[in-house]
């Protein structure tokens, strides 16, 4: 399982298979100022990395927090990781 859609699907209580690289706060209604917050913290303990407040702005859709974490070294495939 990628890892990176059950922390969002786990942070934002949707179901796991309702996200894709494109769910973002704009259609999904629990992804609030504070869910995302919750997010960046579930991310970093997940993935053991820390997150700089611009990465945390950054972080629009689950495609962009892919392409983020790989910038810090976490490399997810899709269905599966590294």
């Amino acid at each position: 399982m990628d890892r990176l859609k059950a922390v969002v699907a786990s942070v934002l209580r949707i179901p796991v298979t309702s996200v894709t690289d494109d769910t973002s706060p704009d259609v999904v209604k629990t992804w609030d100022s504070l869910a995302h917050l919750n997010l960046v913290m579930a991310l970093e303990v997940e993935f053991q990395i820390a997150l700089s407040p611009e990465d945390a702005m950054e972080m629009l859709s689950v495609g962009l927090i892919r392409a983020i974490l790989k910038e810090r070294g976490v490399e997810i495939l899709e269905g599966g990781e590294r």
